[in-house]
């Protein structure tokens, strides 16, 4: 047992374990680890997403490794881990998978143990349990395992001076669960047969388990070898021996969701990004975020300010997105100014989602058109008398104009305000969300903003290759009219503008 009293540096380090790769799979003090971590050592098989839950002020330090690459040594990384908790920061060593199972968070503890550093063990869910189980392969099943045996397969395992005991593995009535062994596969698969392994016994091998990227290879012993080099497997790569790969054919469950293997661009800002990113990894895709609108306060808060200070002169309140609603509260707020000023009003949304913001701030929509649009609010404005209505609409700095001409034509009084702006991102990568593993099939466009910011970051070459391969979604007839403005053919359209309505019809397009 260690000596507590030993430890007493400042800092703290917590050595968590991410998951196998699904970032829905870190654990809930893994995350709360993550919220309160001042620095973040991280490995290579981790969703970035995962370090969106750090503190903006959180640094974070990428020292994975893989074959051949230039990384970090395990030395090198004890020792930053030890000079950041000595300097009293709390540290954050992200590890894919479980640190205990062949993840060399033992030594990390070993090296802060015999340095006097307090830390904190975070289990994470291992690959072996859920690559195999995102698989449909049960590690341990009535009746065809009672064990499993968990063994790396990094070294040749037909070598003489090999750690592991094929032989006497290849003896035991236990599911085997092989890490690291797309290199070595078609020598394991020999060397369990020569000992005694049924050559028809079930195998699988798993790439990129609990991924929206995973792909599973089955067969025998025989067999397997021959079709996961046909198929083209690499690491990372998980082997199963034994009957519970039987069972797959009845308990696969990834690979029959719509956009399993797709993947999709979301080009909306990270902010707004998470439902459609939820809904759409649900269906099975992997969804990548191109954050093409950076939504800010107008840089002349005058006109808006002038109109709520005259609220009382006003019989509507018009809001065609969420993003109005929020950034007319907070004026409103700052302004000391609260919901009683829009006692008298009357307002209007343009769909649910707007309608909800306005729910948040405690208000209630009066007309919401049952068609989620400009053209369907236009539809139920033409059903009011708007004779002599005054009508405020707080909207973007480059909104459209069609239902301002619509609701002037019935007689109304109505003045557009600039409660917000969209703008191109000053800075953006677009190597993470445009140069991954898979190419892109599908774009996502929720605004006319984010069509035209794609070309203005890419340029017009860069959208073409894009869009060589990739079909277009827009989440409601304007968005369409700008994408098809463009030049681009619109795949995907739902008949009402919502999240889900939008990813239903994307499962639909693919069949």
């Amino acid at each position: 047992m260690v000596d507590a009293s030993i430890h007493s540096t400042p800092g703290m380090v917590y050595i968590v374990g991410a998951g196998p790769g699904d970032p829905g799979l870190l654990t809930c003090k893994g995350a709360e680890a993550l919220r309160r971590a001042d620095v973040v050592f991280y490995d290579e098989l981790l969703d970035r997403r995962l370090l969106d839950l750090t503190e903006p002020r959180c640094q974070h330090i990428y020292v994975g490794k893989r074959g051949g690459r230039t990384s970090a040594t395990q030395e090198e990384i004890n020792d930053q881990l030890s000079e950041r908790a000595r300097s009293g920061q709390v540290v954050v060593r992200l590890k894919g998978g479980d640190p205990f199972v062949f993840g060399r968070g033992g030594e990390e503890a070993l090296h802060l143990s015999h340095a006097g550093i307090d830390f904190e063990i975070i289990p994470g869910i291992s690959a072996a349990a859920g690559a195999t189980a995102y698989a449909g392969i049960p590690l341990t099943h009535r009746g065809l395992a009672s064990a499993a045996v968990l063994v790396t397969g990094n070294e040749d395992p037909e070598a003489d001076n090999g750690q592991v005991d094929w032989p006497t593995l290849a003896q035991l009535d236990a599911t085997l669960v092989v890490f690291m062994a797309a290199r070595t596969l078609p020598g394991i698969c020999r060397v369990l047969v020569r000992h005694g392994r049924l050559a028809t016994t079930p195998a699988a091998v798993v790439e990129w388990g609990t991924w929206s990227r995973q792909r599973t290879v089955e067969g025998s012993l025989a067999t397997l070898p021959g079709l996961a080099e046909e198929a083209g497997i690499a690491s990372p790569a998980l082997i199963v021996v034994g009957d519970v790969v039987s069972l797959r054919s009845q308990l696969a469950w990834r690979e029959h969701r719509a956009l399993f293997g797709r993947t999709v661009l979301v080009t909306r800002s990270r902010e707004q990004s998470a439902e459609l990113v939820a809904h759409l990894e649900r269906a099975g895709a992997e969804a990548r975020i191109l954050p093409l609108l950076d939504i800010s306060a107008p840089d002349d808060l005058g006109p808006l300010d002038a109109a709520l200070r005259t609220l009382s002169e006003w019989d509507w309140l018009l809001f065609t997105s969420a993003n109005g609603v929020r950034f007319f509260s907070a004026r409103l707020q700052s302004l000391q100014l609260d919901a009683r000023a829009l006692a008298h009003l009357r307002i209007a949304a343009v769909g649910s989602k707007t309608a909800e913001a306005l729910a948040v701030c405690g208000l209630r929509a009066d007309l919401v058109p049952a068609e989620q649009s400009q053209q369907g609010l236009a539809k139920a404005f033409a059903e009011l008398d708007m004779q002599g209505a005054r009508v405020l609409f707080p909207t973007s700095a480059i909104g459209r104009t069609e239902l301002v001409e619509f609701l002037q034509e019935r007689g109304a009084r109505v003045e557009r305000v600039t409660a917000y702006q969209n703008r191109p991102p000053t800075a953006i990568d677009t190597r993470s969300a445009l140069d991954g593993e898979a190419a892109i099939d599908m774009v996502v466009f929720a605004s006319p903003s984010s069509v035209d910011h794609l070309y203005e970051v890419l340029g017009p070459d860069g959208a073409q290759r894009l869009f060589e391969r990739a079909a277009v979604s827009c989440i409601g007839p304007t968005t369409a009219a700008a994408a098809r403005a463009r030049g681009l053919p619109v795949h995907v359209q739902p008949d009402h503008s919502s999240v889900p309505a939008l990813v239903e019809h994307i499962c639909a397009y693919y069949g």
